[in-house]
């Protein structure tokens, strides 16, 4: 097992939210008595390609000091670099979506596409041909936090990211502990076929410490209720994006 590096689990991320103060009662929550689902939007762990807006000079949502390759928080822009340590709360249902061209514009055509649609099948036997790409997409998502920071965030993997997924549900499972039990390394790299792009990569690291499985626990609870459309959607499908990878379709194996 990989072991994390004696600092990064120390170190809060520059940027985090430290724990709140001793004089602020644990517990208290007044003034948000009103909230309900619906307000709540949570960010992604998003990965920067090439072509994405947010390294992109002169587009409105660059983000200053952002790389190719860096991992950054969709909402905030808050900039993690190339590795982080999540703890898993939740893996999402499988869910897939058909979008626009990006020479077209881009943006949500179906939001909803059933997973036994024909849309997402590669060599679509529809049609009957042989070449044809997906219509839309696949995607696995997951409900994690950031250690030490315990940022909640969701991991979404599509196209060559759905590999990734399986892989860190396999961690997951061969643990044989609650989903909270584990520490979890989030690499990014560079894969080349069919055309240059960053991926994710992912390996164990530890056990979380005894903190974190009392707040993670804590917060599994919690985060059963969540809903899609909680998770920060907007840019799922950006330039630079791997669409001409042949991933597997809604047939492919339950996680």
């Amino acid at each position: 097992m990989t072991e994390p590096k004696a600092d990064a689990l120390a170190k809060p991320l520059p940027g985090a939210l430290a724990p709140a103060p001793d004089y602020f009662k644990k517990g208290d929550q007044r003034g948000l008595e009103d909230t309900v689902q619906s307000d709540i939007n949570i960010p992604r762990l998003a990965l920067a390609q090439a072509l994405s807006p947010q390294v992109t000079e002169g587009d409105p949502n660059r983000i200053e000091g952002l790389k190719v390759g860096d991992l950054f928080n969709s909402v905030t822009g808050q900039i993690y670099g190339r590795e982080v340590f999540v703890q898993v709360l939740r893996k999402m249902p499988k869910r897939a979506m058909e979008f626009y061209p990006i020479e077209d514009g881009g943006g949500v055509k179906d939001p909803n596409v059933p997973l036994g649609d024909p849309r997402l099948l590669w060599n679509n036997k529809a049609t009957n041909r042989k070449d044809q790409k997906p219509k839309a997409t696949l995607f696995r998502d997951f409900i994690v936090v950031i250690l030490p920071s315990r940022e909640m965030i969701s991991l979404s993997f599509k196209s060559s990211g759905l590999p990734v997924a399986t892989t860190l549900w396999g961690l997951v499972t061969m643990r044989n502990r609650p989903v909270f039990a584990g520490c979890y390394r989030i690499t990014t790299g560079v894969e080349l076929d069919p055309k240059p792009h960053q991926i994710y990569k992912v390996e164990n690291a530890d056990w979380v410490s005894e903190a974190d499985a009392v707040a993670g626990e804590a917060m599994f609870e919690a985060v059963q209720a969540i809903k899609f459309e909680q998770i920060e959607r907007k840019a799922e499908r950006e330039p630079g994006d791997d669409p001409d990878f042949p991933g597997p379709g809604a047939d492919a194996a339950e996680m």
